[in-house]
């Protein structure tokens, strides 16, 4: 689609994949509005570094799975081409349950090159975030930083 639009923010194994502190509050807020329904969202940045995110629609109703819809989706990837960013991953919550990948989740990833997000709230009161690579066929557990807004 768009060559240059998809990011690799594990190309580097001594480069440590950050978010920006306001990012990971607006999509913690964003989740929190969307419970008791999964939450989901493109994020977006440069390198390993995300500095943003655009929430996705979910196409359903279904309290503990998301899907988008092929229009709105081009269009987000559309909007941060046109950032001049790159995709470096997608994340989703997890309403009732661990930030732990599903069978759902493993079977629906098609983007090995992007992080793989889940904010787990089980207990609303200290929501858990985890990232995911993918590799070998499965979900790996990796560790990120949350970066000062300046930076």
């Amino acid at each position: 689609m768009y060559i240059d639009l998809l990011g690799e923010p594990f190309a580097s194994k001594d480069t440590r994949l950050s978010i920006a502190r306001k990012v990971q509050k607006q999509l913690l807020a964003e989740a929190q509005a969307s419970w008791p329904h999964e939450y989901s969202a493109l994020l977006y940045g440069r390198g390993a570094s995300i500095c943003g995110h655009l929430a996705m629609p979910a196409s359903g109703h279904d309290r503990h799975s998301f899907s988008w819809d092929g229009p709105p989706f081009l269009q987000a990837l559309k909007q941060i081409r046109h950032s001049r960013m790159q995709w470096l991953g997608v994340l989703h919550s997890h309403p009732h349950t661990p930030p732990t990948p599903s069978s759902h989740d493993a079977a629906g990833w098609h983007y090995p090159s992007l992080s793989y997000w889940i904010l787990g709230m089980q207990t609303p009161a200290t929501p858990l975030w985890r990232v995911y690579q993918w590799v070998d066929g499965g979900f790996a557990v990796r560790s990120y930083t949350v970066s000062d807004d300046s930076e």
